[in-house]
C-alpha cells in the first residue's frame, strides 16, 4: 500500500523522499468514533480498521511531502466509493459513485481499496436480497478520512416474491420472515410457513417431526405429502403412526404401495400399525386391499379388529362368530372389529358381548355401541334395543366398562345417564364429563367436575364447556397447574391477553401451541401477521416453536 502511494506521489512530480520546504498542511485528528448504538457499528468499525490505516498514511504523506497549497492537500477533497462484497466478505466490485474531481486523489481511493481483498464474513443483517453487501464509503482529505462514521450499508431488495423464494431455497427462513415483515404479503408468508413445516419434517428431533406432521394434516398442506411419505418407514413408532394417518388424510395415493406392503406384514403382530395402515388405505379408496389382507389371516385378533376399518360382507360371519368363541383377546378384538358396522348381524353380536363374563369384552362391546351410534346417521333400531343393557352397565363392577357405558348411554338413551360425579374411578368421572358435553343436561355437574381432584377429569370437564359454552362467573381453567387442563380450557376463555401470556410464558409446548392457534383463529391473519413474523424470525431452524408458529398462521382465517 505504501509503495503504491509513494509511486503516486512520484507520478505527480514530487520527490518520494525528503521533506518539502515551506508550510505544511495541518495534522489531522483521528476520525470520529462511530456511535455504538448504530446497528451496523461493529461491522463498519471492523472494515474501517482495515481501510483507515492505509488511507491515513496516504494523507500524512501528502501533508509531509507536498506543499500545503498542493491540490492533494485541499481539505475539500472527498470521494465516495461503492464496495460490493459477497457473503464471505470478499471484495467483488469497486466503483466511484461520487468522484472528488481530482484524478490522483480518486486513483488513490481505488488503490487503497484494491490493497484489501477480504473484509471478513458480514453479518446476515448486512446482506441485500442478492446475498451481497453494498457499502458506501467516504474517503475524505479532512478529519473524516476513511472512518466508519460517514460509511453506510445500502440494502438492495429484489421483488419480494423473488427474495422469499431465494431465501426459502437457501433454507434461510428467519431471513425470509424478516424480509416480509413490513409488507406482510399473505402468499409469501404462507410459502415461508409451509417451508418451516418441511424443515420440521426433516428435523433430527422426533417430537418436532411429529408436531410438523400434525400441522401438515391440520392445515391440509398437500404439497408436503411427499415429505411425510418419507417417514412411513421411520424407526420412531409414534412418528410412523402419525405419518401413516397423515398419508390417508392428505390423500397421498403415492403412499398406497408402501402402506399395502406394511399392512400385510403388520397384521401378524403390530396392532397399532395395522389399524393405522388399514384406516389410511380405506381413506385412499383401497378398502379392497385391506379386505384381501385381512381375509388371509382371520381369525387373527389383529385382523378381527382391523375388519372395522374396511368391513367386507364375505368376512362378517367370521368376525361375528368370534364374539362368542375363542380367548378373551379374540372376543375383545371381534367386538372392536364390529364397531361402526351398522348391520343387524353385527349389532346383535355386540349385544351378546355386552353380557360377556369378561370385563374387557364388555368394555370393548360398549365402546362398539358408542361408535356405531355415533357413525349412523339415524340410530338403528337394533342399537336402540341395546339401550337398556348399556344403561345397566353404568353400574358394572369394572371401571372401564362403567366409563364406556356412560359415554354410550349419552348417545343411545341420554335420559338415563347416571350422575357419576361421585364415582371412585377418575376414568368414569372423566367419561361423565365428556358425556355432559353432548347430553345437554346437568350443567351443575360440570361445575363440580372442573374442581375435581384428578387433572384428567378437570380437563374433560373443560372440554365439555368448550362444546357447551361457559356460564357466567366460572373461574377460567387456564390457570390450572395441569397443562392438560390449561390446554382444554383455552377455547373457553375470552381473555386474549391471557392467551398471549400463555403463548410467551407457559412451560408446556402443547399449551403454547394451542394458545397461539386459538389467538390466531380469533384475530385473523391480518392482525397476527406482524407478531408471528417477529417471533418466527427469532426461532431456531427446525424447532418446535417454529413449527408451532407455522401451524398457527396456516390455520388462521
Amino acid at each position: 500500500m505504501r509503495l503504491a502511494l509513494v509511486l503516486l506521489l512520484v507520478a505527480c512530480g514530487h520527490p518520494a523522499a525528503g521533506l518539502e520546504s515551506g508550510p505544511r498542511a495541518p495534522r489531522l485528528q483521528p476520525p470520529a468514533v462511530i456511535d455504538p448504538a448504530r446497528p451496523d457499528a461493529t461491522y463498519l468499525t471492523s472494515i474501517a480498521l482495515q481501510l483507515q490505516p492505509g488511507w491515513g498514511q496516504f494523507l500524512d504523506d501528502c501533508r509531509l511531502r507536498l506543499p500545503a497549497d498542493h491540490a492533494l492537500n485541499r481539505m475539500t477533497l472527498a470521494a465516495t466509493a461503492e464496495l460490493t462484497l459477497d457473503r464471505t466478505g470478499t471484495l467483488v466490485a469497486v466503483s466511484l459513485v461520487t468522484p472528488s474531481g481530482n484524478a490522483d486523489f480518486d486513483r488513490a481511493v481505488k488503490d487503497a481499496i484494491a490493497e484489501l481483498r477480504g473484509f471478513g464474513a458480514p453479518p446476515r443483517d448486512a446482506l441485500s436480497d442478492d446475498d451481497h453487501v453494498y457499502l458506501r464509503w467516504l474517503f475524505a482529505r479532512d478529519r473524516r478520512q476513511a472512518g466508519p462514521v460517514t460509511a453506510a450499508i445500502e440494502h438492495r431488495e429484489l421483488p419480494i416474491d423473488q427474495a422469499v423464494a431465494r431465501f426459502i431455497a437457501a433454507h434461510d427462513l428467519s431471513r425470509a420472515a424478516r424480509r416480509i415483515a413490513s409488507a406482510k404479503p399473505p402468499a409469501a408468508i404462507t410459502d415461508v410457513m409451509t417451508a418451516a413445516l418441511r424443515e420440521g419434517l426433516a428435523s433430527v428431533d422426533g417430537s418436532v417431526q411429529r408436531a410438523a406432521v400434525e400441522a401438515v394434516v391440520a392445515s391440509h398442506a398437500t404439497s408436503l405429502a411427499p415429505d411425510v411419505r418419507m417417514l412411513l418407514e421411520t424407526a420412531d413408532r409414534d412418528l410412523r403412526l402419525a405419518a401413516i394417518a397423515a398419508a390417508g388424510q392428505l390423500d397421498d395415493r403415492a403412499a398406497i404401495a408402501t402402506l399395502s406392503a406394511q399392512l400385510a406384514r403388520d397384521l401378524a403382530e403390530e396392532r397399532a400399525f395395522a389399524l393405522a395402515e388399514a384406516a389410511a388405505l380405506a381413506k385412499l379408496g383401497r378398502a379392497d386391499t385391506v379386505a384381501v389382507a385381512v381375509g388371509k389371516v382371520l381369525p387373527n385378533p389383529i385382523a378381527l379388529e382391523v375388519f372395522s376399518r374396511a368391513p367386507a360382507a364375505a368376512q362378517l360371519g367370521q368376525v361375528v362368530a368370534a364374539v362368542e368363541h375363542g380367548s378373551a383377546e379374540t372376543r375383545v378384538a371381534a367386538c372392536a372389529g364390529l364397531a361402526g358396522v351398522a348391520v343387524p348381524a353385527a349389532i346383535a353380536a355386540v349385544g351378546k358381548g355386552l353380557r360377556d363374563a369378561d370385563a374387557s369384552v364388555r368394555a370393548a362391546c360398549v365402546a362398539a355401541v358408542t361408535e356405531t351410534a355415533a357413525s349412523a346417521p339415524k340410530l338403528p333400531k337394533l342399537v336402540a334395543a341395546l339401550a337398556s343393557r348399556v344403561v345397566a352397565l353404568q353400574h358394572d363392577r369394572d371401571r372401564a366398562v362403567r366409563a364406556n357405558a356412560v359415554i354410550a348411554t349419552s348417545l343411545v338413551d341420554p335420559a338415563h345417564l347416571d350422575r357419576a360425579i361421585d364415582d371412585p374411578a377418575a376414568e368414569v368421572r372423566g367419561a361423565y364429563a365428556h358425556a355432559l358435553g353432548y347430553a345437554g343436561a346437568w350443567e351443575p355437574g360440570l361445575r363440580t367436575l372442573v374442581e375435581d381432584r384428578d387433572a384428567e377429569v378437570r380437563a374433560a370437564a373443560w372440554s365439555a364447556y368448550a362444546v357447551r359454552g361457559v356460564p357466567a362467573g366460572l373461574r377460567s381453567g387456564i390457570g390450572d397447574p395441569s397443562p392438560d387442563v390449561r390446554r382444554a380450557a383455552i377455547t373457553t376463555t375470552r381473555d386474549n391477553d391471557a392467551l398471549r401470556r400463555l403463548v410467551t410464558s407457559d412451560d408446556a409446548p402443547d399449551v403454547r401451541t394451542a394458545a397461539l392457534a386459538e389467538l390466531a383463529h380469533r384475530l385473523g391473519r391480518d392482525a397476527i401477521a406482524a407478531t408471528l413474523l417477529e417471533a418466527f424470525a427469532a426461532t431456531r431452524p427446525a424447532s418446535a416453536d417454529r413449527v408451532r408458529i407455522a401451524r398457527a398462521w396456516l390455520l388462521a382465517p
